[in-house]
This record gives C-alpha cells, sequence and structure tokens, in this order.
C-alpha cells in the first residue's frame, strides 16, 4: 500500500500504472490457462467504466452481477465500484423470484449476467422484473430466445461502446475512481440460513480496513498465486481472494467449476486457496476411501505415516514455550522418509506448492484439521460474518492455535455478552441493513455489533465459536443443547457428510444424516455389499448397523440430555440446488427442518403415544 490509497480502488489504478506487465489473473482460455498483465485488466476495466458512465450509472447506483465465478465478475465488479456505483452481487444458483426479490429491494438499475440462462430468470412471468432495471449486459454468448422486458447487450458491444466513449471522455472516467471512502461500495445479500436475505451494506472504509489488517497478517510475495473456487458473490472470497489479491498484487486464478477444481489445482499450482470446511472434509475422506482400497501392506505404510505426522503435530504444539528441536530431532529421520514416500504425492495433487489454506464459513474438525497439517499444508481457520465485511478474526501460520479462530484482526474489538453472544466493533462494521432501519437497529447494542454467534476467548485472545445463538434447542425439559457442537463431533467421519440435530421443545434429540456416496461406496466393497444402488446402500443393514455404531460412540461425548437418541439416514445429500445448503455449504436449518419434518416427527410418535396413554390413565 502506497501512501495516499484509501480505497481499493487507488490501490487497483496503482497496479495498473506502476506494474504493468505483471500477471493480475489467469483463467482459462481454450482449454488452457492464460495469463492477463495489469495493463489489460485495467483497459478492460476502463472501458467497462465508459460504457456504465455512459449509459446513466452515476455515484450510488447500484449494479447487480449474476453469474458464476469467471474473470468478467472481477472486470465487473471493479469497474461498478471505479465508478461510484455499488455493486450488489446476485448467487447464480437461486430462482427467478429469490433474484427478483434482491433485485427489487436493491433497487438494481443494470445488471451483468453470465448467459442466456442466467438471463432467463430476469423475464420470469411468475416473477416480473422492477421496472427500475433499464439494461443487462450478458457476459457469455447471445441473448437467447427468452428476450426478457428491458434493454440486453452482449459483453462485447458493451465494451465496445466503452471503448468509444472513454476515447472521447477519458477525464470524466478517470474523475470517477475519486471517492470517499466513507462511500457506499457494496450491498452483500445474506446467503439466509433462515428467512428472508438482508442487504449488508458496507463501505470502502470497511474493505480496506479488513484488506490492510489482513495484509499485516499474511507474509505473500510476488511468487504467490490464489486459486479462486468459492463463490464471489459470497463475502468470504470476494474480499478474502480477489479483494485481497488486488491490495497485495499478486495473481488471482480463477477455477473453471467446483467439478474442476482438482484439475485446476494441477495446471495452475497455486500457493494460497480459500476454502470451507466441507472441501477439506471431502478430500479427507476421499483420500481415506482411496488408502482402504491399497494393498493391506501398502495401507499399513500409509496409516503408520499419517498416523506419525499427526502425532508430531500435536507434540509440537504442545511443546513448552513453542521449542520443537528436542522434537525435530526425534522425529526428523522417520519424517523425512513419510514426506518422500507419502506426504509429498498427496501434496502434489493440490499442484504441490500450497503453503498457506484458509478455512471460514463453519468450524473444522480437528482431525481433518490435524491430517492436512501433517502432509505439510497448514489451514488457518478465521471467522467473519457479511456484516463485519468477511474475516473479524484468523489465525495465521506463524501462530495458528487449533480448534479456535484465532484473535481480532488489528483494530477489531470483541467482548462477550452477559449470555455468551460475541459482540464486535470496528472500522470493519457495516454500515446497516439496506432499507431495513429496524432490523439494523436491532443487530447492536450499545455500539456493538451482535453476531449471533456464541463464543468464549482465552487468556491469550483466541476465539472459540461453540454454536449459533438462534440455533440453541431447549428441550421439554427446559435444557439448553447447542446442535452444532454435537453436529461437528461428527465432521471428521468420512462416511458422513452432514448431521443435522433436532429436538426444541421435544423430550429429547434426533437427527437427520446424509451420507457420502464416494465413502459409502468404497465402505460397502469392504463390507462386500453386493447391492450397486446408491439409494439402496443408504438403507443397508449393514450401513444403518455402522451409523448406529457411531452414533453410539459421539454420544459418549455429551450428556444424556444431548445424546442422539433416534436419527434417520436420508438418501440423499444436502445440496445447494435443493435449497438445503447456502452457497457457502451450510445447512439451511429452518428448510430442512421444514423439509423433512413428516420424518422428524415419526422419530417422536412414540413419546407422544405415551404421553396420551399417560393423560389417559389420569383422567381415569
Amino acid at each position: 500500500m502506497a501512501e495516499g490509497d484509501a480505497t481499493l480502488v487507488d490501490i487497483f489504478w496503482r497496479r495498473v500504472v506502476e506494474t504493468p506487465d505483471r500477471t493480475a489473473i489467469m483463467h482459462k482460455v481454450d482449454g488452457k490457462y492464460k495469463s492477463t498483465p495489469w495493463s489489460e485488466h485495467g483497459k478492460i476495466v476502463a472501458n467497462l467504466s465508459a460504457a456504465l458512465i455512459k449509459h446513466g450509472i452515476t455515484a450510488g447506483d447500484k449494479v447487480g452481477i449474476l453469474s458464476q465465478n469467471r474473470p468478467h465478475w472481477t472486470w465487473a465488479d471493479v469497474a461498478i465500484i471505479s465508478t461510484q456505483g455499488v455493486t450488489v452481487p446476485i448467487y447464480p444458483t437461486l430462482g427467478s423470484s429469490e433474484v427478483t426479490y434482491v433485485i427489487d429491494n436493491a433497487d438494481v438499475v443494470l445488471i451483468f449476467v453470465e448467459n442466456s440462462r442466467q438471463l432467463e430468470k430476469l423475464s420470469s412471468p411468475d416473477s416480473p422484473l422492477p421496472e427500475k432495471v433499464r439494461m443487462a449486459v450478458v457476459m457469455d454468448g447471445t441473448p437467447g430466445a427468452a428476450e426478457p422486458l428491458l434493454e440486453v447487450k452482449t459483453w462485447d458491444q458493451f465494451l465496445k461502446e466503452g471503448e468509444e466513449y472513454l476515447a472521447q471522455n477519458g477525464d470524466e472516467v478517470s474523475n470517477r475512481r475519486k471517492m470517499d471512502p466513507e462511500s457506499l461500495a457494496t450491498i452483500v445479500y445474506t446467503s439466509g440460513t433462515t428467512g428472508l436475505p438482508k442487504g449488508v451494506m458496507l463501505l470502502h472504509r470497511n474493505l480496506f480496513s479488513v484488506l490492510d489488517s489482513l495484509s499485516t497478517l499474511t507474509d505473500f510475495n510476488e511468487n504467490d498465486i490464489a486459486l479462486s473456487f468459492l463463490p464471489l458473490a459470497h463475502v468470504y472470497e470476494r474480499v478474502g481472494g480477489q479483494f485481497l489479491t488486488i491490495f497485495l498484487g499478486i495473481p488471482f486464478a480463477y477455477a473453471e467449476s467446483m467439478e474442476q477444481v482438482a484439475n485446476n489445482l494441477q495446471e495452475v499450482k497455486p500457493t494460497v486457496l480459500n476454502a470451507v470446511p466441507r472441501f477439506y472434509e471431502k478430500v479427507y475422506a476421499r483420500v481415506w476411501g482411496q488408502i482402504r482400497q491399497m494393498p493391506p501392506a501398502q495401507q499399513g505404510f500409509v496409516r503408520w505415516a499419517i498416523s506419525l505426522g499427526k502425532r508430531a503435530c500435536k507434540q509440537k504444539m504442545a511443546a513448552p514455550g513453542g521449542d520443537t528441536s528436542l522434537l525435530d530431532q526425534l522425529y526428523r529421520a522417520e519424517l523425512r522418509i513419510a514426506d518422500r514416500l507419502v506426504f509429498r504425492k498427496i501434496r502434489e495433487r493440490f499442484g504441490g506448492r500450497l503453503r498457506m489454506m484458509t478455512s471460514g464459513a463453519a468450524p473444522l474438525a480437528n482431525d481433518v484439521h490435524l491430517f492436512f497439517e501433517a502432509l505439510g499444508m497448514p489451514i488457518v481457520e478465521g471467522y467473519g460474518l457479511t456484516e463485519t465485511s468477511a474475516p473479524l478474526s484468523c489465525n495465521t501460520p506463524k501462530d495458528n492455535k487449533f480448534k479456535t479462530v484465532g484473535k481480532p484482526l488489528p483494530g477489531v474489538e470483541v467482548k462477550l455478552a452477559p449470555d455468551g453472544e460475541l459482540l464486535v466493533r470496528g472500522s470493519n462494521v457495516f454500515a446497516g441493513y439496506y432499507k431495513n432501519e429496524e432490523a439494523t437497529k436491532q443487530a447492536f447494542e450499545d455500539g456493538w455489533f451482535k453476531t449471533g454467534d456464541i463464543a468464549k476467548i482465552d487468556d491469550d485472545g483466541y476465539i472459540y465459536i461453540t454454536d449459533r445463538k438462534k440455533d440453541i434447542i431447549i428441550t421439554a425439559g427446559g435444557k439448553h443443547v447447542a446442535p452444532q457442537f454435537i453436529e461437528n463431533l461428527f465432521k471428521d467421519e468420512t462416511l458422513i457428510t452432514h448431521v443435522l440435530a433436532y429436538g426444541d421443545r421435544r423430550k429429547y434429540i434426533t437427527a437427520l444424516i446424509t451420507l457420502n456416496p464416494e465413502a459409502l461406496e468404497s465402505f460397502a466393497k469392504e463390507k462386500s455389499i453386493k447391492t450397486k444402488d446408491g439409494v439402496a446402500l443408504t438403507q443397508d443393514p449393514t450401513v444403518r448397523k455402522e451409523i448406529d455404531r457411531l452414533v453410539h460412540e459421539k454420544n459418549q461425548n455429551l450428556a444424556r440430555f444431548q445424546r442422539i437418541k433416534k436419527f434417520v439416514i436420508l438418501d440423499t445429500e444436502f445440496s445447494i440446488e435443493s435449497n438445503e445448503l447456502t452457497p457457502t455449504l451450510k445447512v439451511k436449518r429452518k428448510v430442512v427442518t421444514e423439509k423433512y419434518q413428516k420424518l422428524l416427527d415419526e422419530m417422536y410418535e412414540s413419546e407422544d403415544l405415551e404421553a396420551q396413554t399417560s393423560e389417559a390413565e389420569a383422567e381415569a
């Protein structure tokens, strides 16, 4: 950061001028990754900015982006904020009615859409588009057959118009880049695990403060490359990936899709990666599934190596004063063998250069965390909300405390409310919910933002997130049960993808359980289960017996009133497409419980029958 930089826009355009030949972004073109230098990166953004101004975008106007990750997303985003406009990201997985709700609520006047399929969402007869939307720009391809009730331009048409306008009005376009840090940069709609999403207003100052703090905690260098696959519509990847790489001046590579991440890791060979726990848990499950298919001798060696690595990590973390010299000497020879024959081969599947991976949006299972640490692929956990401009706390590679989300960022203050809720204040905290004064008022208490998360803070300042305040279950017996505490016990079980604990106002806790198809197939081979059908496998007696064993095992870690008494194994996984998961793969508790209410109720039928019998006997 140079003197005089006050917004991310300042930094972006300085990099275009000062480092024109360095790589800004990387993306697939004709089957190969292409490097785009800052000069070309800036030229595209400048043309887009000019086109936005030509079509009447003024300071404070809202412009939407409805697209999967691609370089066009970044070009559009930076162009919008470079014209003093306000970016409104919209999840591409949303349906027409949800897209229309965001567009209407945010007062969007122009929108970038990925392709004709996304454009169709703007012309649904069931969700008429607000008249205030004047234009749509299609990033990829042509508008297609379905013509929405607004003007539509292709990406190339819009860029060409901008290029022509820029040639005649260069000073006007450049002057728009000078803005007040207190001005609105973006409205990000919460992914909504419950109820309607709310528009979180983030100022340029909010974003800048987080990026500035993160830059002091990391040791990125010119050889680093970040691979992006989490949705840019979510504040985690947009701030911690797209914006942070601009701030630091390191290349930002776009994965082709979630399905192609494994291949893209090999091609890009990134050093930095942002992910959510489900990503690491799936990799963990896949690796262990492959290990179980190895010949016994080879399997035994790999298990020995991983066990050794985990043991060394645990002892290093527990070393008095952080002195690991004796441990290094003790394990050096064995770890060298384990690394050469096992760990290095697994690291190479990730490109072989990853030196820092981050995890956020949900808790990471400790065993999964240890597994990656043992491989020499450290993961640092952080914590934040849309309302705090992404991370408000994080661990660092040099100061990484497992089971915590690290310490508050510089300039961020935290404290606990009497009921354990984490409260936060600082320059990272949002300006309020768009057009929702009541929700804004309820979100604060004496100037402190109420995160809605129950936490603990240890003597060294590390934060432990224990549960969501609104998710707390109060049983019929008045016991308070934290469902996430129960659910997180299963996160390192490769056979299980999700556990949803249930039991509010009920006598005992029940659960819905989904299984990992790959791990299930591996388990079926190991147990010689003949059926090949995935749905039938989920209900197989041998599988049920194994899940029953795991539930019983985890129950031993819980108080009697917290234990899962009954459970149902669902025959399909939760998914984004079925509206059961948010785009960051968190379970939508309200949606799932409503969808499977009949199954949940059935697990209490014997309880209700007993209650009715007791009442009848009492009356008699």
